[in-house]
């Protein structure tokens, strides 16, 4: 248990680089920056900061399994001949537990993530106004306090009580600090986002460069309103997103685009870059199918042994309306047979509205990241596919549910037509607050399709429990594999257990209802 007893601790007055200084009198070691040579110039907070952000894509690369797959849009294929992704089945079927690798990871990296905010935010302070200007003091500390909260806020809706830390974690006595109140990290979380508004200028241009702007902290902050259904403050910041240039791409399918990364629709992505540098992406790897063969698929022949998850279901294909431009844009089939050895062949990538013939076997997945074709990667399993945090169709969804919430369902209709004009479909005139209420609802689910929003849409509004019944109860008699006690669905399973190794390196977080 030695080797995770700091797995919270991450950067104890060392971080690392892959550099090395030196001066005159101290060598340090090699390939290696410590807490007693950096931290002194702009450049040193810059590059710090940068680093705070590379657990955004740690955490990214695993969130789909607890924040999308849980809901009903999507699914995994179930392979009989290799269980090596139980870990991720038992999320989709409410079956995890406090083992589960999937949410320890996913701790791990918001952590990572607070701790290396936590140092930029208490040593800079420190650094004289001649060194660091202060319009480039305020931006710094605009994003730190950002990131802190967007951290937080992923862990408090995947976790609930989390321990509060502020401060640079720099030995083991304040390592282990008990669980804060869910109010009281909400109240931090706000705090930091409220701060970063003032400190944070809207984006200077489009494409953007990726780092968080005063756009981004409003839309998260409003969200967080909205989730604490104090819909008057969200209100207010959401419209003041609609005034800082951003705007819906003409066409659905081209904000996904990587020549589109960063775009004016744009409010806030993760950053990927393929490459050899450890920054690239490999979505699709996860979102195909498990095949011993993608040439059919990819244009280059793999074993894709990571494939399967993340399967777009039927409830969310039968959910789209008639002409929505937005299913054929997020959704795509792949054709094939089984070989000899009753294994996936694809034969080729068609049109998710092109029903397969009657004998075909088929596959969906979604095609959102499928951006390999034609854009000469060579690199198996490395992409540069972002990941949308935030884009702009969202702030018009929250800001209609807003307003309905707040009786004004005549002054929602505007900004969620303009969601559903874009893809193609006939505005809204629905004007009773309850059945706008699940139209809004509706265009959230299509719209924001495997982009992480789903689950916790479900969860803040009340309808996590019987929807996700009704939908276990369909799975359960469609797949014989699952587990009479699979989606039981209670108030525990609304959020995850706290990861064991955690809860046994600091038996002061205790753990939740229902992990014991």
């Amino acid at each position: 248990m030695q080797q995770f007893k700091y797995s919270i601790i991450i950067a104890i007055a060392v971080v690392t680089f892959g550099a090395c200084k030196k001066d005159s009198l101290t060598l340090y070691p090699e390939g290696q920056i410590n807490g007693a040579n950096f931290y002194k110039t702009e450049t040193d907070f810059q590059e710090a900061l940068v680093g705070a952000y590379v657990p955004l894509r740690e955490a990214a690369a695993i969130a789909f399994y607890m924040e999308e797959m849980r809901s009903d849009n999507t699914e995994y294929d179930y392979n009989s001949k290799d269980r090596g992704g139980l870990g991720f089945e038992q999320l989709a079927d409410f079956m995890d537990d406090k083992s589960n690798g999937v949410i320890s990871t996913l701790w791990a990296a918001d952590f990572k993530g607070i701790q290396r905010v936590n140092i930029i935010l208490d040593r800079l302070p420190a650094i004289d106004t001649g060194v660091i200007a202060p319009a480039s003091r305020k931006q710094i500390t605009g994003e730190a306090k950002a990131l802190r909260a967007h951290y937080y806020f992923e862990l408090l809706r995947c976790f609930g009580k989390l321990p509060l830390y502020l401060h640079e974690v720099t030995d083991s006595k304040n390592a282990f600090v008990n669980r804060s109140s869910v109010d009281s990290v909400y109240d931090q979380i706000i705090a930091d986002f409220t701060d970063a508004l003032t400190l944070l200028a809207p984006p200077a241009k489009f494409p953007q460069t990726g780092r968080i702007t005063k756009g981004m902290a409003a839309t998260e902050l409003g969200l967080v309103y909205l989730t604490r259904k104090a819909y008057d403050k969200a209100t207010p910041l959401l419209q003041g997103v609609t005034a800082m240039g951003y705007d819906l791409l003409p066409n659905y399918a081209d904000v996904f685009k990587l020549a589109n990364k960063n775009s004016r629709e744009s409010i806030f992505e993760i950053q990927y870059k393929a490459g050899t540098d450890g920054q690239s992406s490999f979505f699709i790897y996860r979102f195909l199918p498990y095949t011993k063969h993608t040439k059919a698929i990819l244009g280059v022949d793999y074993n894709n042994t990571i494939g399967g998850w993340n399967v777009p279901t039927d409830v969310l294909i039968s959910a789209y309306e008639p002409n929505d431009t937005r299913l054929e844009a997020s959704i795509a089939v792949v054709k094939g047979k089984l070989d000899a050895n009753t294994d996936f062949q694809p034969d080729s990538v068609v049109s998710i509205l092109n029903p397969p013939t009657p004998g075909e076997l088929s596959k969906k997945f979604i095609r959102k990241q499928f951006q390999l074709q034609g854009q000469g990667f060579s690199s198996i399993n490395n992409t540069e596919d972002n990941w949308p945090a935030y884009r702009y169709s969202d702030v018009l969804l929250m800001l209609a549910e807003c307003l309905n919430e707040q009786n004004q369902p005549a002054a929602a209709l505007p900004y969620l037509n303009r969601v559903r004009t874009r893809a193609g479909l006939p505005p809204s005139t629905e004007t009773g607050q309850a059945a706008l209420r699940a139209v809004i609802a509706h265009e959230r689910k299509v719209e924001l399709a495997f982009e992480n929003h789903r689950w916790f849409d479900l969860v803040r509004t009340g309808e996590a429990i019987p929807v996700m019944t009704a939908f276990g109860i369909a799975q359960k008699a469609k797949y014989a594999y699952l587990l009479p006690a699979s989606y039981t669905v209670t108030s525990d399973r609304l959020i995850y257990a706290v990861p064991f190794r955690e809860s046994q390196v600091n038996p002061g977080l205790g753990q939740n209802p229902g992990y014991q």
